[in-house]
């Protein structure tokens, strides 16, 4: 994630997420990003956002606890990925 604009500008680590959120019953496309070990705000900031592997399919879980369990896996995978 490149953070092109604001007090935060510079280059960070993440995992992204592209598509329609069925766990919580939306239909509209969504992209969200989350920035690994960022503490400060990015609203409003512009950002560059470069996928670099995919991960898996989106899919509905049984509840937010196994959402946030798929999500902290998920974001492990991609902190391996992108470490190298």
């Amino acid at each position: 994630v490149d953070v092109l604009s604001g007090d935060n500008t510079g280059s960070y680590d993440g995992v992204a997420s592209l598509g329609v959120r069925p766990m919580f019953g939306e239909n509209i496309p969504n992209f969200e990003t989350h920035v690994f070990d960022f503490r400060g705000d990015l609203y409003g900031a512009q950002m560059s956002v470069a996928l670099v592997e995919y991960l898996r399919p989106e899919e509905k879980f049984d509840g937010l606890g196994a959402l946030i369990t798929q999500m902290d896996a998920d974001s492990a995978r991609a902190r391996e990925i992108l470490a190298g």
